[in-house]
């Protein structure tokens, strides 16, 4: 049954995706699609809008016989560069501090950065997105991205 119909961009941009990879080398066993989620503000349309076009991309991969997933990947990391319209003038305080480190100014998430993806995460809920939720602030402390990071560091001149 095709969940998306063949012949869609959306199915464009999938196989385009497969050709990539197999052209690097890398295994197809899992192929994973990323939408990150800017936790330093207010979620809007567009914020909801990427998320929705990166599902799809899964579903188009699930659809051609791939297993995949969606990670909707918090970037709790991100400093807080102005206060949004309508928070509480207690965040000038953090301005510039990672908004994972920020406390929640309403008292029901760990951060206020959870606090705003927790807003994307629910409506990707209510709209039937299935995904793995990470968060930037995990990936570092779990040291994820240190193997990726040496390799980089080790070819600046290159980069």
């Amino acid at each position: 049954m095709s969940v998306i119909g063949r012949g869609t961009w959306i199915d464009k941009l999938a196989r385009e995706l497969l050709e990539r990879e197999e052209q690097l080398g890398r295994s197809l066993d899992m192929i994973r699609v990323e939408s990150g989620l800017g936790a330093s503000g207010i979620p809007h349309i567009g914020s909801l809008g990427d998320a929705v076009r990166a599902y799809g991309v899964k579903l188009a991969l699930q659809d051609a016989g791939y297993k995949s997933e969606l990670i909707a990947y918090s970037d709790d990391l991100d400093g807080l560069r102005k206060i949004p319209e309508g928070m509480p003038d207690s965040l000038k305080e953090h301005l510039a501090k990672p908004v994972s480190l920020i406390p929640d100014p309403y008292g029901c998430h760990d951060s206020y950065g959870m606090h705003m993806s927790s807003i994307l995460l629910e409506g990707l809920d209510r709209v039937g997105v299935k995904y793995e939720f990470r968060r930037a602030a995990d990936t570092y402390k779990k040291g994820l991205l240190s193997e990726q990071i040496h390799t980089i560091l080790q070819n600046s001149a290159k980069i």
